[in-house]
């Protein structure tokens, strides 16, 4: 089940709660055997051993839950940018270790089955009454509590204590498998930040004629330019064909900044003159833009201004 965007409300028939910011998995409790599955409905049991050890704070026999694998950091809210460091992770000896160093949690929120009976069909409120019902707290799990109609308040403790968003939640609502509907709503904290255009990838399809994606970057304390991301989302067709036109006068073949840059296609470099208005999510630990987004350029701005840390 997936939850369309919006803005911040309140509505008694919501319920609202955390967005946890990690990796949706649905959880399956067999007679005290536990499997995942991620959201593309591949098996993710291997990659987190450490949540084997929540068998025994389920008080079912049988059991469909959906919810997120989290690292929590210090102040309670998910870190995404430490669980990065578990994708991808295929060597069971790394595994082993990672789950020592850089633990999960998973975070129940949503019971689809229990002991034979599938519950897809009850409201949210019954689902979740009885969700809390057989969950144990421990380290390696956490209830996904939730509070009622006033959701305005409630996003803006969230996002203080460091949490990207929250989700809406009608309470009286069906689970819908696959479906994205008004059911649920999400909200989230968007920052910006202002970068310098260090270079562009070259497009593909309908993008040939402009390009990919820019590469942005910004100055440090030694004023030297840092990589902080590509963004190609964002731009009208116009907005596309202006940005292209001001990049041909700066091209030049010396790359303008350190280092290896990620791009599926070639990097054509430009001057450091241009600078952009980006919106995002979130700062990885690496210091990269998370889902950046175009939002505007900054002629007011001068290329200097954007510094470190964002």
């Amino acid at each position: 089940m997936l939850a369309k965007t919006g803005k911040a409300f309140d509505d008694e028939n919501y319920f609202f709660e955390p967005k946890w910011d990690g990796l949706r998995a649905l959880l399956f409790l067999h007679e005290r055997k536990l499997e995942l599955q991620n959201r593309n409905l591949r098996d993710a049991t291997g990659s987190y051993p450490e949540l084997q050890k929540i068998k025994g704070n389920l008080r079912a026999r049988t059991a469909i839950i959906d919810g997120e694998v989290v690292v929590l950091g210090e102040n309670g809210a998910p870190n995404f940018g430490r669980l990065q460091a578990r994708f991808g992770v295929d060597d069971p000896k790394r595994v082993s270790v990672l789950a020592k160093t850089t633990p999960v949690t998973y975070v129940a929120f949503d019971l689809l089955h229990i002991d034979g009976q599938d519950v897809i069909s009850r409201p949210l409120v019954e689902r979740k009454t009885r969700l809390k019902s057989i969950v144990e707290e421990g380290p390696y799990l956490l209830y996904g509590e939730h509070v009622g109609a006033e959701g305005s308040r409630f996003f803006k403790e969230a996002t203080n204590r460091g949490f990207e968003g929250v989700i809406g939640k009608e309470s009286q609502s069906q689970y819908v498998p696959g479906l994205r509907t008004d059911y649920w709503i999400k909200i989230k904290q968007i920052n910006t930040t202002d970068c310098v255009v260090v270079g562009f990838s070259e497009g593909e399809g309908a993008r040939v004629p402009t390009f990919g994606s820019l590469i942005l970057a910004a100055y440090d304390d030694d004023r030297e330019l840092q990589h902080v991301g590509n963004v190609g989302g964002g731009f009208s067709n116009d907005r596309l064909q202006e940005v292209k036109r001001k990049l041909s006068k700066l091209q030049t073949r010396k790359p303008t900044i350190q280092g290896p840059v990620d791009s599926p296609t070639p990097v054509t470099w430009v001057k450091p003159r241009i600078v952009v208005e980006v919106a995002y999510m979130a700062v990885t630990n690496d210091g990269r833009l998370r889902f950046p987004r175009f939002k505007r350029i900054r002629n007011d701005k001068d290329p200097m201004d954007c510094r470190l840390p964002l």
